[in-house]
């Protein structure tokens, strides 16, 4: 039986208590939406109840939260919405998932913002999701495009696009994000646009080790335009539905994840061209770079399409098989044109 897309929705449950998911109740809540908040720090929930401010993220950002209801308890924020979307880092997702009840979301519709491989198979999320609570495609949707928290927080124009196969779905939504500063785009291309979210963020670390290597402006626009032909190759290779590269859910966010100093994967390149080991450039950080995971994810799937990415490969290298940097960018000058 096809689920019906309800007529009056105007309340969300999201999970995530990072920088992207207080921007995203940002937005929502000042568009009227009411917001179930799951965060695993019950300091945090304190926070966001009393203050109206996450402590940990964002922390410049005053939220309206007589529209949020914030709880450590996952099971019931997930309970209190027909939309759930998703915002934890992707490495998360399967611990997060196993804590819900597969009946909960079996008449949902949910969303993912999420830019990372999740679990041993190397699954997109949207892909992990349907498999674990067997959802069809017209329950999903995913949040794409150049959209760094910190400038949404500040009311900086924005891009967004939102995803899925559900046009009907997305017409309802779309007014929940759309702002003065925020233009909101369709796409019905999931597939294409998870892979790419996935890979820039790796871009981002490549560029980063480039800047902590002190490479200058001309090498950087050498290495972007290779990367941005491997995403066209990884695109093709999965049969992503005439991906336009130029626009901004595309390219666009490989530009930004790539140059933006709001990047936090291009800060942790940075560290590991200046040197700095994996672990001690993870804990500088102090925070979550999603292409520390996307590159291993995405690397098993590149073998088995049997793809040759240098920019990948270069990260793969230096993140999981320990090489320095300085060494693979050698190398890597000689595979780039």
């Amino acid at each position: 039986m096809r689920l019906k897309t309800p007529d009056n929705l105007n309340e969300i449950s999201v999970i995530g208590g990072g920088s992207w998911a207080t921007a995203l109740v940002k937005i929502l809540t000042e568009n009227s939406i009411h917001v179930n908040w799951y965060m695993r720090r019950s300091e945090q929930v304190r926070s966001i109840n009393r203050d109206a401010i996450n402590p940990d993220y964002l922390s410049f950002l005053k939220l309206d939260n007589t529209k949020i209801f914030a709880s450590d308890q996952l099971d019931e924020i997930v309970t209190r919405s027909k939309v759930v979307l998703f915002a934890v880092p992707s490495a998360h997702l399967d611990n997060v998932c196993a804590a819900i009840p597969k009946e909960d979301l079996a008449e949902k519709f949910v969303i993912t913002a999420i830019k990372g491989t999740v679990g041993p198979d190397n699954l997109l999320p949207s892909s992990y999701l349907a498999r674990f609570f067997e959802l069809k495609d017209f329950q999903q949707a995913m949040i794409a495009g150049p959209c760094h928290a910190e400038e949404i927080a500040r009311n900086k124009k924005t891009y967004m696009t939102l995803c899925s196969s559900n046009e009907t779905f997305i017409g309802k939504i779309s007014n929940w994000f759309a702002s003065s500063y925020m233009q909101v785009k369709y796409s019905p291309d999931m597939v294409g646009m998870e892979y790419a979210a996935i890979y820039k963020n790796i871009v981002g670390i490549v560029c980063g080790m480039a800047q902590g290597l002190h490479y200058g402006d001309n090498f950087m626009a050498v290495l972007v335009s290779n990367a941005i032909d491997e995403l066209g190759l990884l695109l093709r290779a999965v049969g992503a539905p005439d991906a336009r590269l130029g626009s901004s859910a595309y390219l666009g966010d490989l530009l930004v994840t790539g140059y933006s100093a709001h990047s936090r994967n291009r800060a942790f390149g940075k560290y590991l061209g200046q040197g700095y080991s994996v672990f001690e450039a993870r804990q500088l950080m102090g925070m979550v770079a999603e292409g520390y995971f996307a590159t291993r994810g995405l690397m098993a799937t590149v073998k088995s399409l049997g793809l040759n990415l240098p920019l990948l490969q270069t990260a793969y290298r230096v993140l999981y098989n320990h090489m320095a940097a300085m060494d693979e960018f050698k190398l890597l000058e000689r595979n780039i044109r």
